[in-house]
C-alpha cells in the first residue's frame, strides 16, 4: 500500500481539521530566508544586561546587550561597552536569558476557508517562541499569506513552504513527475512534499528536482523505501518514515501486508542489528530527519483522548478539532498494531533511532507535526523537545535542532538561528536558563519575531482572545 493511501486511512478520525490541512495554502518564493526581516519595525530596541544563549556553541554570554534595528541584530556586546543609539527602546534583561527563536520544521497552517483559525494558529506558534515554520502542505492561495507576514501586516512565523502532496494524481508517471516539479518551482514553492510516488515516477522527480536545485522531502513512498530515498538524496525524511521497514530483513517481511502506521505492524520483526547500517546510509546521503516523536507518542500514550484534551493548551483549539483527535485516539487504540506492547516497542525504537542518528552526526531538525494528534501549534514544540531529551539528547543538543541546525537545513546559517550581528531578530526572552532545563523555554518574558517585540502581557492577551473564540464555537 502506498504511503498516501496508508496515511489517508486516518482522515475520518481527524475531523474537519485534517480535511482543512489537505487544502492548505502555501506561499511561494525563491527564498523565504531572503525575506526573513521584511516589513520589520523601524525602531531600535535593546535587550540590556541579558544573559545571551547564542547557540553557536554551548555557552552563555553574561550581562550583555543585544541591539536590534529594522528586523536585524546589529550589535551583541558586553553591557559596559555597548553604545545605544539615541531613542533606543530599552528592555530590561537583568536576570533573564535571550535565546534564538525556535523552528517548527514540520508544521501546518490552515487554509483560507477559516481565516480566523489560520491567524490563530500563526499566533500560537509565535506565542511559544516559534519564529520559523516549514509548512509541509500546499495550496496556491498561501503566497499572499506569507507575503502579509513578511510585510508585517500579520503576526506570524517566517514560512518556508512545501508544494502540494506529490502523488499519482499529479505525478503518476515519469513525465508527469518531471512536469509537476517544474510547475511547483514556477509557482514559487520552496520544496517538494513527497507523498506516494510510484517506483518509476520517483527517480524522474528526483532527477528533475536536483537539476533545478529544488529540495524534496517528507514521506518515503512504500515502493521506494529508505534505501531508494537515501540514494536519491532526499533532503529530509519526516516522521522517521520507512526506518522500521528497513530494519526488518527481507526474509521476514510479510508478503502483501501493509507495514502499518510508520511501521507499527512490523515492529515485532525488527532486527536492530541493521540500525547501524541505516544510520550510516543516512549520514552518507546527507539527508535530514525531522522525527516528530510526539506524533506517534501521543497516539501510543496510555492516557485517554478525553484526558489529553483537558491539558491546558487544548483550550486554544476549536472543539471540532479536539473531537477529531479523540476519535482518532480511540480508533488507533483498537488497532492490532497499536496495542500496548507494540506501541511501547515502537516508541522506544524511535527514540533509539534518534539517539543513534544524532550520535553519528546525521542531521536532525526539530518538528512536531502540529496541529495534529493532540499537537497544539507552538505548545507541541515543548512536548517534542522533552521527548528528544528522553531519547538521550542534552538540552543544548535539543535546542540546536530547532535553532542553528534549522538554519543549516535551509542553507542559510548566517540568516537566523543564532544570536549574532546580521542575524534576523527572532528571539525569546526567558526568565530562566534553558540550558539547565528545557522547561525554562516555557518561562517567557516575551518573544521577538523579525524585530517586532511581543511582551508576555501582549502574548497572554492574544491567547485569551483565542481561548474565548474557541470556547464560543
Amino acid at each position: 500500500m502506498s504511503c498516501r493511501l496508508s496515511y489517508s486511512r486516518f482522515l475520518p478520525f481527524l475531523g474537519p481539521l485534517f480535511l482543512a490541512m489537505t487544502s492548505l495554502a502555501l506561499a511561494g518564493s525563491a527564498s523565504a530566508a531572503a525575506t526573513q526581516a521584511s516589513g520589520a519595525p523601524s525602531e531600535t530596541i535593546a535587550f540590556v544586561g541579558v544573559n545571551v544563549v547564542p547557540m553557536d556553541s554551548e555557552r552563555v554570554l553574561e550581562d550583555y546587550t543585544v541591539i536590534v534595528r529594522e528586523g536585524r541584530i546589529i550589535a551583541v556586546a558586553p553591557r559596559r561597552t555597548a553604545e545605544l543609539p539615541d531613542g533606543t527602546r530599552r528592555i530590561d534583561g537583568t536576570g533573564r536569558w535571550l535565546l534564538p527563536g525556535l523552528a517548527e520544521m514540520h508544521g501546518h497552517v490552515p487554509g483560507p476557508r477559516d481565516p480566523d483559525y489560520a491567524e490563530n494558529v500563526l499566533f500560537l506558534y509565535v506565542a511559544n517562541g516559534v519564529t520559523t515554520v516549514r509548512n509541509m502542505a500546499g495550496h496556491p492561495s498561501h503566497p499572499a499569506l506569507r507575503d502579509r507576514i513578511a510585510r508585517g501586516d500579520l503576526i506570524g512565523p517566517t514560512l518556508h513552504v512545501a508544494s502540494p502532496w506529490l502523488g499519482p494524481d499529479v505525478a503518476g508517471t515519469p513525465e508527469g513527475a518531471r512536469a509537476a516539479v517544474r510547475h511547483h518551482r514556477a509557482a514559487g514553492f520552496d520544496l517538494l512534499k513527497i507523498g506516494s510516488l510510484t517506483r518509476d515516477a520517483y527517480p524522474a522527480m528526483a532527477e528533475t528536482a536536483h537539476e533545478i536545485g529544488m529540495p524534496f522531502g517528507g514521506h518515503i513512498p512504500a515502493d521506494v523505501g529508505l534505501v531508494g530515498a537515501l540514494d536519491a538524496r532526499q533532503s529530509s525524511i519526516d516522521h522517521l518514515d520507512r526506518y522500521v521497514e528497513y530494519l526488518v530483513p527481507e526474509d521476514r517481511r510479510p508478503d502483501g501486508e501493509d507495514s502499518g502506521f510508520f511501521g507499527s505492524r512490523w515492529i515485532h520483526l525488527v532486527d536492530e542489528g541493521r540500525l547501524e547500517e541505516a544510520v550510516a546510509r543516512t549520514l552518507a546521503a546527507g539527508t535530514w530527519n525531522v522525527p516528530t516523536l510526539s506524533l506517534v507518542e501521543h497516539l501510543a500514550s496510555p492516557e485517554s483522548g478525553d484526558a489529553m484534551i483537558r491539558r491546558p493548551e487544548m483550550r486554544y483549539m476549536p472543539r471540532r478539532v479536539l473531537d477529531g483527535w479523540v476519535r482518532a485516539k480511540q480508533e488507533f487504540s483498537a488497532r492490532e498494531d497499536f496495542q500496548p506492547d507494540a506501541t511501547r516497542a515502537l516508541v522506544e525504537l524511535r527514540r533509539r533511532l534518534v539517539r543513534a542518528l544524532h550520535s553519528a552526526g546525521a542531521p536532525i531538525a526539530l518538528g512536531s507535526d502540529a496541529p495534529q494528534f493532540f499537537n497544539v501549534p507552538g505548545f507541541s514544540i515543548h512536548h517534542e523537545m522533552r521527548m528528544m531529551a528522553a531519547a538521550g539528547l542534552s538540552p543544548f543538543e535539543v535546542l540546536a535542532t530547532g535553532t542553528r541546525d534549522a538554519a543549516r537545513y535551509f542553507g542559510t546559517p548566517d540568516a537566523f538561528g543564532t544570536i549574532a550581528p546580521g542575524r534576523s531578530a527572532d528571539m525569546i526572552l526567558l526568565e530562566a536558563n534553558p540550558l539547565e532545563d528545557l522547561a525554562n523555554v516555557e518561562r517567557r518574558a516575551g518573544v521577538m519575531v523579525r524585530g517586532r517585540w511581543l511582551p508576555e502581557e501582549e502574548i497572554q492577551a492574544g491567547l485569551e482572545r483565542i481561548a474565548a473564540q474557541a470556547a464560543g464555537e
